[in-house]
């Protein structure tokens, strides 16, 4: 068996009809670019035919182990074989050219974010998402301090050692816990400009409203534990924007 460079988790749940796009348009992108790569894509209890798509398009099903968006994840990370691992959502909202982008530049950094906020990047979403979203990034900057304009990006590329942390959060915020964990053990850590376009098919299952009591326990939880990494105001790993190294 190849040894495997790339890892990328897809969590899924009910996304047949873009998995049946977003497999074979990542499959081409990375074979293109001759990485040795894996898909694994981390199933929520899907009752379409998103299995039988996954393994057309040679990716490895699995159902996840732990509830919630944070729990697909962990399950993800946890099979993920690969030196590096890149979390894409299974909408196709987030483009695999871009992916590439931040393999290219794997070496200057240990965590890339798909930032829609920064220069270059963009996104096509509803004004009331927007708005949301733009809400919920603002508080998290401000309350945990973490100097990134798209904390709650989806689209990222990590270096395996970076994910040896323990994040108790298991639904949408599990991506703003993880961050700062990260932030406070300084990893190195930049944001790529993508441009987010709203999935082909089916229904978004993030509710940022549902979600918002769970966001704000996720702050205060970062607030209390953040001293437990030796975290020191003046002493920050660095944050990099692309083309900033």
């Amino acid at each position: 068996m190849k040894n495997v460079e790339l890892s990328i988790v897809l969590p899924a749940w009910n996304e047949a009809a873009n998995l049946e796009i977003l497999l074979p348009k990542l499959n081409r992108h990375l074979l293109d670019a001759q990485i040795a790569y894996e898909v694994i894509v981390v199933d929520g209890g899907s009752t379409d035919n998103s299995s039988r798509i996954a393994d057309q398009n040679g990716a490895i099903f699995v159902p996840q182990t732990e509830r919630g968006y944070g729990g697909a994840l962990i399950t993800g990370f946890q099979l993920a074989k690969g030196a590096y691992v890149a979390t894409l959502d299974a909408d196709g909202s987030h483009p695999p050219e871009k992916l590439l982008e931040m393999w290219d530049q794997r070496l200057t950094a240990d965590v890339f974010i798909g930032s829609r906020y920064i220069k270059g990047g963009g996104s096509d979403a509803e004004w009331s998402r927007k708005v949301l979203s733009w809400i919920l990034n603002g508080v998290y900057r401000v309350a945990i301090g973490l100097p990134f304009r798209d904390v709650s990006s989806g689209f990222r590329l990590y270096s395996r050692h970076c994910l040896a942390l323990n994040v108790v959060a298991r639904d949408f915020e599990f991506l703003e816990e993880l961050l700062a964990q990260q932030y406070y053990l300084k990893c190195r850590i930049r944001e790529i400009p993508f441009h987010y376009t709203p999935r082909a098919f089916g229904v978004s299952h993030a509710r940022l409203f549902v979600f918002g009591k769970l966001y704000l326990k996720s702050i205060a939880r970062i607030r209390r534990e953040r001293s437990n990494f030796q975290w020191e105001s003046g002493d920050r790993f660095q944050t990099q924007q692309a083309g900033k190294v």
